[in-house]
């Protein structure tokens, strides 16, 4: 569930103001008023009000409300309605004190698994507990059918009940905290600090964090090394240890095998075997105050298995259709994107150019209307890649290329203008399933006359397109890049063409999440024999699972220690050093993996202390004034404040004086009866503290609460108190100013000025600075201010440039100003640079500790050299520092720097030949990159000679410029000849290194021979079966390299010249069918041999008579019974053959599991032709399809009609499921299990049950 952010808590002491009652400075704000405490109690818990959001339909707005993450900051959680006594306490308190009559959240949420019918809601801010007997609390008419509602407070015809919104609504909650942690919500902020007088926080022993988490890699080829790491910091610096396996038991260490080294917190894996190293791994932190574990990765081994070396069947299609082509089958580990060409790899297939043609992800080309033009072989590319946008560890990832696939197309009649219609397999998603923080992609694709252009369109249903949504492929592919939960929705998919002609298509996208952090643990710095509650708020889908740890062993509910833990809420109580000092981690877990986030818990206990906040000596304010008294000391456990004046004791009790809940002493309408000595008495089981002031009664202004220095965490909120004495008679204003100039809190929304203060909400690193008050009348006015620090993500490195004197031709030397660390030290600089090709794409060079970087002795500056560049190109750089907190803004880029140009550094590369005409040598190569090619007046020579001859010498060509093949013509004569060839790159500076040689074949002949010994006999009904002689496999003969064998076919009677029916077999083969032939019919046939050049001369042709047809009728009767142990016993009824039909050898029976495809079909054959029954053996609890069908000489018979049975239960097989075969039958539901079977035929309403003894 999330929530939308709201704001800071109201000072305790605020009033409500009316818009009368205000001057036109003043801001109008709401808050909780001294008689209606902030704080409720209920039996055990207590109900604590916070307000949030700004925009109200009302002259009041809402001030300093406190942001949503303080429920579980102070101990608490948004409220849980366990019973009728808090549901009536806040509905009355809600009428009393709101009124705008707005919704303010609860912790209740629809639990997973409910449904419409059965809606089931949980109280998530209770461990999970369900919502029960509380029908009468809702609104009357409330709708809970909302698949992600969240209970809220609603004002409704009978007062404050329930109904149900949004989750992404802004608005205000409640929260609950127990009643033994109520102390919580007006305790001072702690950290490692918290007691102590040091000047240097980060000094201090605190137990590691992780700064930077491992992540996966995939393995591809053959690589020299692998590595993880992960990074913490602590004071002492931890130790690191690596571990494995299902449950992380076994440790890795140089002593296991010598292919490991441990270097800190890097794991090096040298040549990397999947049998040894693909497995799980977790890295442990650790020093003496505990020990915290990273997040599981794991190391996998990337493969592109092998297309078959079997071509697939052809596709055919009539013109004017649309048509698919399906990829080879291949597999492969993790992803796998795909390309395509037609005949030769120097014809890829171009969607952005030909736009009714498409490549899905799935691997399949569409052609949304296909013509004579299209027809031919088209190859299909496998290329392994990441898993989304995670890339393999490989720039240069295998691919394998699949025999040809032959597209058919038979000529008709053009359609008119037809289509869109949007092709079944789409809308498609990729990957599967899609998950939070992937790159989901979404496809949409039409049929149709492409003689006018389709638009596509998408949008979502009832929202907006997410901002990071990005189209491509002319509209037809719609990405979420980085997608978010907010992301989900119904997306559609609209397809036009003119104004009238359109189909639609809508997907409803569910993404997976692996658990991510709402509100992280945070450092817990609790009281001695006081109850601390770690709430840990994780989002997933599905929704996660928690486990607790402690220094990284796994917690349990134990009541000798005091430990209770209840799904995502652990209750720790008598909080004791010895026992519970440590550091604690959340893990939550669904099956997309396990998170953990980790904090430290100190129980402090030291006598009260107000060495850090002293009271002021003297303390100004005006007459008939208030006036508050802060004390703030510091001691653990909190202390009982009591106040004295003039060394007696105060009465605190009452209008005129009265101590504040946080322990401030209020005076209201000062006297001088009130001047005197005050002096606040902290105390608590170790000892007493005191600190006094002296009030005197000023008759001018004067700020009696001045703002102090204040240190507060990015994304934090601060307050800068300010609080002025000044004559009753005159309006007094503040006016705020940051570094000399004026806070606009119209303009600037993130400042929140009221009477006692300023509050700074979201405070980012810019907002530090010198903040200063100015409380001011018509008389006088007063002046005081304090620093704001903010800790966060290091501030921007500055002075970034490149040492002139260092640059080389391929290397120089980059120098900065170290970062300020905000509070926090920085753990690792980045070096980043552009090239002069790609301006604005930055690439990371270098990162490393800054314990590890040089610095010059004179300057301080920072300086690292960044090796393997390329000569000839500009470069600049920036830099970015890191620390626990996050990564900094980048610095500003250096100024260009130009290398001096220098000869080409690298060879081309993928150097290949053959293909071109008869007596060409192609030579082919991949061009170098710009940035390659180290200058200017790229070219490239080209060598070539006979192979098998050193001493012959070398041929020598020359091409300039971006040219990437070069042909030589060797002669008719030297056809398929073997040459050695290299390729060397050049520029104006010189020439580069020469390429490895390569033998390539020249360009191949027609083959000179026909293939001998034609033979063929009837196959089946419909086709005949040919065998040959192959050609010799000799250059003289095959003139290359032969690719298949060509079958040519026609009709009696017809002329030899008038046939156009062929079939081609790939590869060294002797035999082949020709198909789609009409029973008992003569056909001639001839067969050539061809190879890249083309056919070679025809055969001697060879008549041949197709076989009479197959069986007509199929098997009636069908029946299944159940036999002994894991068989059953089919029976049906023969059929009668009739002329021209051939005589009966057999019978087949097919069956599959229902929930499966056809062609994964298991056949049973029974060679004999009276047969009528025949023995199964199938697994129990699966149910099944089956048909049967009869064989002959002419091929399979029809098939009897489908029908289902299982060995076990009843199945009702409803009209809709025997129509749709493809239902997923795993869902019907089962009963108790039975020696019945069930059997249906395909147009059956029920099933038919029946046994057999």
């Amino acid at each position: 569930m999330s929530y939308k952010s709201p704001a800071p808590s109201g000072d305790s002491q605020s009033r409500i103001k009316s818009t009368s009652q205000l001057s036109s400075d003043e801001q109008m704000c709401f808050f909780v008023s001294p008689q209606e405490s902030a704080l409720r109690q209920v039996g055990n818990t207590c109900i604590w009000h916070m307000v949030a959001g700004f925009s109200l339909p009302s002259d009041c707005a809402l001030c300093n409300p406190p942001p949503v993450n303080m429920c579980s900051e102070h101990g608490g959680s948004l409220v849980s309605v366990l019973d009728r006594i808090t549901h009536g306490f806040i509905s009355s308190w809600l009428e009393r004190n709101d009124p705008f009559m707005r919704e303010w959240y609860t912790s209740g949420i629809r639990e997973k698994g409910s449904t419409r019918e059965k809606r089931w809601f949980v109280w998530e801010g209770h461990g999970g507990d369900p919502l029960s007997g509380a029908e009468s609390f809702w609104n009357p008419g409330t709708n809970r059918n909302s698949s992600n509602g969240v209970i809220v407070y609603s004002l409704g015809e009978g007062g404050y009940g329930w109904t149900l919104v949004t989750p992404d609504r802004e608005l205000p909650y409640i929260c609950q905290v127990a009643r033994a942690e109520a102390y919580r919500i007006l305790q001072v902020h702690r950290d490692y600090d918290y007691g102590l007088m040091v000047q240097d926080i980060n000094v201090l022993p605190r137990g590691p964090h992780f700064t930077r988490q491992p992540v996966s890699i995939v393995i591809v080829g053959g690589p020299t090394m692998a590595e993880l790491e992960c990074l913490a910091v602590a004071n002492p610096v931890p130790s690191y240890r690596w571990y494995r396996g299902d449950n992380f038991e076994d440790e890795v260490t140089a002593g296991v095998d010598s292919r490991y080294t441990l270097t800190n917190g890097k794991l090096i894996i040298q040549n990397p075997v999947e049998r040894l190293d693909a497995n799980q791994y977790r890295c442990t932190a650790q020093n003496h105050l505990g020990v915290v574990m990273s997040n599981d990765v794991r190391i996998s081994f990337g493969d592109l298995g092998e297309f078959s070396n079997v071509p697939d069947a052809g596709v055919n299609s009539k013109a004017y259709d649309g048509v698919a082509i399906e990829c080879s089958r291949i597999t492969f580990k993790p992803a796998v994107k795909y390309n395509w060409f037609k005949e030769s790899a120097y014809s890829f297939v171009r969607p952005e150019y030909q736009t009714y043609q498409f490549i899905s992800q799935n691997g399949k080309l569409y052609f949304s209307e296909v013509t004579r033009a299209d027809e031919g072989r088209y190859h299909c590319i496998a290329i392994l890649t990441g898993v989304n946008r995670y890339t393999i560890g490989t720039s240069q990832p295998p691919t394998r290329t699949s025999l040809g696939i032959q597209l058919h197309v038979h000529d008709q009649a053009p359609k008119a203008d037809w289509g869109p219609l949007i092709q079944d397999d789409f809308i498609a998603v990729f990957p599967q399933p899609p998950l939070k923080g992937h790159d989901v992609r979404m496809e949409c694709f039409a049929y149709g006359s492409s003689t006018s252009p389709f638009l596509y369109q998408w949008h979502r249903e009832e929202k907006p397109m997410p901002a990071r949504a990005e189209l491509s492929d002319q509209n037809r592919v719609l990405t979420l890049i980085d997608a978010q939960l907010e992301d989900q929705g119904t997306y559609v998919c609209t397809v036009s063409r003119g104004s009238n002609a359109k189909d639609s298509k809508s997907f409803y996208l569910v993404l997976g999440a692996r658990p991510y952090f709402i509100s992280p643990l945070r450092d817990q710095h609790a009281d001695l024999y006081s109850q601390l509650t770690w709430r840990c708020d994780a989002r997933g889908r599905p929704p996660p699972t928690y486990t607790w740890f402690k220094d990284g062993k796994a917690l349990t509910s134990d009541p000798a220690q005091g430990i209770q833990i209840n799904a995502n809420v652990m209750r720790i109580s008598n909080l004791d050093p010895k026992v519970h000092d440590g550091m604690y981690q959340c893990g939550a877990r669904n099956v997309h993996g396990m998170t953990l986030s980790e904090a430290q818990l100190r129980i402090l206990a030291f006598p009260p202390t107000f060495k850090k906040q002293p009271l002021k000596p003297r303390t100004m304010c005006a007459l008939n004034s208030n006036i508050t008294i802060t004390c703030k000391p510091e001691a653990a456990p909190a202390p009982t404040i009591t106040w004295l004046k003039n060394d007696s004791p105060l009465d605190v009790d009452n209008n005129h004086v009265t101590q504040l809940p946080n322990g401030n002493l209020l005076i209201r309408n000062v006297q001088h009866v009130d001047q005197g000595r005050y002096t606040c008495v902290a105390t608590n089981q170790f000892d007493e503290a005191r600190s006094s002031t002296t009030v005197t009664i000023a008759a001018g202004t004067s700020i009696v609460v001045a703002p102090s220095p204040t240190q507060v965490m990015v994304n934090h909120t601060a307050f800068m108190a300010c609080s002025a004495s000044h004559a009753p008679h005159v309006d007094l204003v503040y006016t705020w100013y940051v570094n000399g100039h004026r806070v606009d809190t119209e303009k600037k929304v993130e400042y929140r000025q009221t009477d006692t203060g300023l509050y700074v909400v979201a405070v980012q690193l810019q907002h530090a600075g010198f903040y200063e008050c100015v409380a001011r009348t018509t008389m006088d006015e007063d002046r005081r201010g304090a620093w704001l620090s903010v800790i966060g993500p290091p501030s921007e490195p500055s002075g970034c440039f490149v040492d002139g004197m260092s640059v080389k031709k391929d290397s120089v030397d980059v120098l900065w100003t170290p970062s300020t660390d905000n509070g926090r030290p920085i753990s690792l600089y980045v070096v980043q640079l552009a090239n002069s090709f790609d301006e604005n794409v930055w690439q990371t060079v270098f990162s490393d500790s800054p314990s590890r970087i040089s610095i010059e002795p004179d300057t301080q500056k920072l300086r690292v050299k960044v090796h393997n560049l390329y000569p000839g190109n500009g470069y600049r750089f920036r830099i970015l520092a890191v620390n626990e907190l996050g990564y900094s803004v980048p610095s500003l880029p250096s100024t260009w720097v130009y290398l001096p140009s220098a000869p080409p550094s690298i060879p081309p590369r993928d150097i290949r030949g053959g293909g071109g005409g008869v007596g060409d040598l192609l030579i082919s190569w991949m061009p170098l990159e710009p940035w390659e090619e180290n200058g200017h007046g790229i070219g490239y020579k080209i060598y070539w000679r006979r192979y098998g001859d050193p001493n012959s010498l070398w041929r020598k060509a020359e091409v300039e410029g971006f040219n990437d093949h070069y042909v030589a013509f060797v002669g008719g004569e030297n056809y398929f000849l073997e040459y050695e060839v290299k390729v060397q790159a050049f520029n104006r500076m010189g020439s580069g290194p020469n390429s490895s040689v390569v033998v390539v074949f020249s360009a191949e002949d027609l083959p000179a021979l026909s293939p001998t010994e034609v033979r063929g006999e009837g196959y089946n009904g419909s086709a005949n079966l040919v065998t040959w002689v192959p050609i010799p496999a000799t250059r003289e003969a095959a003139r290359g390299v032969i690719l298949g064998y060509q079958i040519n076919y026609w009709l009696e009677g017809t002329s030899a010249t008038d046939y156009r029916d062929f079939i081609r077999y790939e590869g060294h083969v002797t035999e082949g069918i020709y198909m789609g032939l009409a029973s008992d019919t003569f056909y001639f046939c001839e067969v050539r041999a061809f190879n890249s050049a083309g056919l070679g001369p025809p055969s001697d042709t060879y008549m041949i008579e197709s076989t009479l047809a197959p069986a007509s009728e199929y098997p009636e009767e069908v029946r299944v019974y159940s036999a002994e142990h894991d068989q059953v016993l089919v029976w049906w009824r023969g059929i009668h053959i009739t002329q021209p039909e051939a005589n009966i050898h057999g019978f087949v029976i097919y069956f599959w599991p229902a929930n499966e495809h056809y062609r994964s079909r298991c056949e049973a054959v029974i060679h004999d032709h009276h047969a009528h029954e025949a023995h199964l053996t199938v697994d129990k609890g699966i149910i099944y399809a089956l048909r049967v069908s009869a064989f002959s000489k002419g091929g399979y018979g029809r098939k009897s009609p489908t029908m289902y049975f299982s060995t076990e239960g009843e199945v009702t097989i409803d009209r809709a499921f025997a129509k749709e075969i493809d239902v997923f039958l795993s869902l019907a539901f089962l009963p108790a299990p039975s020696r019945l079977l069930l059997w249906a035929c395909l147009l059956a309403v029920t099933g038919l049950v029946t046994s057999r003894s």
